[in-house]
């Protein structure tokens, strides 16, 4: 449009796309949906799908990040519905699938929200001459930068494996406003010594997304996991397989929980309260260390409590992310026999030979470790 900007076609833009909560949707129909707020612990029926997981420009005005959106969003749709119609994990199907999970996971509300407060706690510092924006600005920062950083590097998951659980339980999947969960059951199980915290580039990676509420998808590190399966397929015949999964939609979730039918609202409120307790109070801890020794063999710090520093005085700041412990885990997501990941012996950890050969992970020295 000559002499005006561009702006985007949407003014309410959705951080979890309509085409992903259909499948969860009354009758898969897309106009209303049942959920479970989490902070008021409460079953609410037909809700408005339309207002589900959806700010005004969440992602802004520009029409060309809209498109791109678009683009992925439609995508998945299709993928999905070839699933839910019967069809086979072709390679296209997983490329579009992988990609996907990671796009959705970045680009949450949830996620925004955490990355700002990163960004803050290690800016709004006592006496420090950071600039400090406002924590709506931040979120929007936040956002556009994680759509950024989705362009240049989704190919960071492309070396990890997919399944697609398929659900024969009386115990349907459910999805949320955050519904595209990174985890680690090697970070949980088998952790590595001084190492707090894990991340996409990390050995052991697993993200759950669900599907539709009879269809789920894993992506999982191969080196560390193994999954029988049957061209990609695992069939669920286990209740207690079926909440493992779910368990993580309980503890990630930003306030709602999406479900199908509203008969199953009991079974939905027993599973939140079960999780409810393990869901982290803050999504970070940030702890302030100040110069307390400084001579010719180097500089020792000391952890004070933020309130007790003054002003001037050197400081380092860690910031550990607070991630939710699952209680158990699906019985066919098994540990190979020689799982392993690859290191170089600092405190990077372990990572995936898949993101050292995309130059995803910088270094040398890195050699493969059994973990």
């Amino acid at each position: 449009m000559c002499g005006e900007a561009a702006m985007a076609d949407n003014k309410n833009q959705h951080f979890v796309p309509r085409t992903h909560l259909k499948p969860f949707t009354l009758n898969g129909e897309g106009l209303a949906i049942n959920l479970f707020n989490m902070t008021g612990m409460k079953a609410i029926p037909n809700a408005p799908a339309k207002n589900q997981c959806s700010k005004d420009y969440f992602y802004g005005q520009d029409p060309r990040l809209e498109k791109a959106i678009q683009f992925v969003e439609g995508h998945y749709g299709y993928a999905v519905r070839q699933l839910a119609e019967g069809g086979l994990v072709q390679p296209g199907v997983d490329i579009v699938l992988r990609r996907y999970v990671y796009h959705q996971y970045l680009r949450t509300e949830a996620a925004a929200r955490a990355s700002a407060t990163m960004v803050l706690a290690m800016t709004d510092l006592l006496g420090s001459d950071f600039p400090v924006p406002p924590f709506r600005e931040a979120v929007k920062i936040a956002t556009k930068q994680a759509m950024l950083h989705y362009a240049e590097a989704m190919g960071i998951v492309d070396d990890l494996k997919i399944c697609i659980a398929r659900n024969a339980t009386d115990v349907p999947f459910v999805t949320s406003d955050n519904p595209a969960v990174l985890t680690n059951r090697l970070h949980y199980q088998r952790p590595t010594p001084g190492k707090r915290a894990f991340g996409v580039k990390t050995a052991g990676a697993l993200f759950v997304l669900p599907l539709t509420p009879s269809l789920l998808a894993l992506f999982y590190d191969g080196a560390v996991y193994s999954v029988t399966h049957k061209s990609h397929f695992v069939d669920l015949k286990r209740p207690s397989d079926v909440a493992a999964l779910n368990d993580h939609q309980y503890l990630n979730c930003a306030a709602n929980i999406y479900f199908g039918a509203w008969e199953g609202r009991d079974q939905v409120a027993v599973a939140a309260a079960a999780a409810a307790p393990r869901r982290p109070e803050t999504p970070h801890t940030r702890t302030h260390a100040v110069l307390d020794q400084s001579g010719d063999r180097g500089e020792r710090f000391t952890v004070e409590p933020v309130s007790d520093i003054r002003d001037g005085r050197k400081r380092l700041v860690h910031i550990v992310t607070n991630k939710p412990t699952p209680s158990t885990w699906p019985s066919f997501l098994r540990f190979r026999p020689d799982a392993s990941g690859w290191s170089n012996g600092t405190g990077a950890g372990l990572t995936r030979r898949g993101c050292l050969d995309k130059g995803y992970v910088m270094g040398n020295g890195y050699a493969r470790v059994r973990v």
